[in-house]
């Protein structure tokens, strides 16, 4: 079921070979069996890649829950028990707000290990049992898109504003802005692609003169003039940096939510109620 988990979410056999530390012809024999012992096939398999079929989607929420089980039971008959490791994976932001401030009081309860990583590639290793707890951000509407395997509970939501060098004042809005360059925080992110959409309903067309996935310097660059972008209010909390903080209301949340599997351990439950409380 590891196996079978692993090629679903990665799409290969080498790939979840190389997580799981076996060998792909080992991970090959394994879905064989499974295939064979449930006596139907689990996967289309097309141009090298892997794909669910209808009886694959069907299997993967029962998979999840027996490696749940099986971990469960595990730690039920160690003596004495086990103190609980919880891994929380999930951006930088969304670390730094939910996990920092309450890290005395989460460590009391488990051991923490913390990874950084993007909201799609938590919630992957989230469902492969890898990340305990994803962090992950949520613009309006992404609700309407969560996985039904997994539970979501929203720690904070804050504004998106408008970042503009010092020499602009602070009643700038997008209209006035129009022929500036601009800076998007990251390729391919979700803040990357909340700026753009936010510049197209202003009718905006951007010219791009940055890409900078490091918050601090993204700032910098701006209080050096070299553009305009747009960012969540916790990106500007804790920083000192000679910028303009945009008065004109963008009408853009960002959400940020804690995520586990359906049927958690208790020590990822309590610590999803300490990262989200107040």
């Amino acid at each position: 079921m590891r196996s079978f988990l692993e090629v679903a979410e990665r799409g290969t056999v080498a790939a979840a070979a190389a997580m799981l530390g076996y060998t792909p012809p080992a991970v090959t024999q394994q879905l064989a069996k499974l295939e064979q012992a449930l006596g139907t096939a689990l996967f289309d398999r097309t141009s090298g890649r892997l794909r669910l079929n209808t009886s694959g989607a069907a299997l993967v929420p029962i998979a999840i829950e027996l490696l749940d089980l099986a971990r469960q039971a595990a730690d039920a008959v160690r003596e004495p028990p086990p103190r609980q490791r919880i891994v929380i994976g999930g951006i930088a932001s969304a670390i730094a707000a939910l996990v920092v401030p309450r890290r005395a009081a989460l460590a009391e309860g488990a051991d923490i290990e913390v990874i950084e990583v993007e909201d799609a590639d938590a919630l992957r290793e989230l469902r492969l049992g890898h990340v305990d707890i994803a962090l992950i951000q949520e613009y309006p509407g992404d609700d309407l898109k969560r996985d039904r395997r997994l539970s979501y509970t929203v720690g904070l939501t804050e504004a998106l504003r408008l970042i503009l060098p010092p020499s602009w004042p602070p009643s700038t809005s997008l209209s006035d802005v129009r022929d500036l360059p601009w800076l998007v925080n990251g390729t391919g992110t979700r803040c990357e692609t909340a700026t753009r959409d936010i510049l197209a309903v202003a009718g905006v067309d951007p010219t791009v003169v940055g890409d900078v996935s490091d918050n601090r310097l993204l700032l910098a660059l701006v209080a050096a003039g070299h553009g305009a972008t747009i960012v969540p209010e916790l990106v500007i909390a804790d920083e000192a940096l000679d910028v303009t903080i945009s008065s004109h209301d963008l009408a853009v949340t960002r959400s940020l939510v804690a995520v586990t599997r359906q049927s958690p351990s208790p020590a990822a439950r309590a610590a999803v109620d300490h990262i989200v409380s107040r």
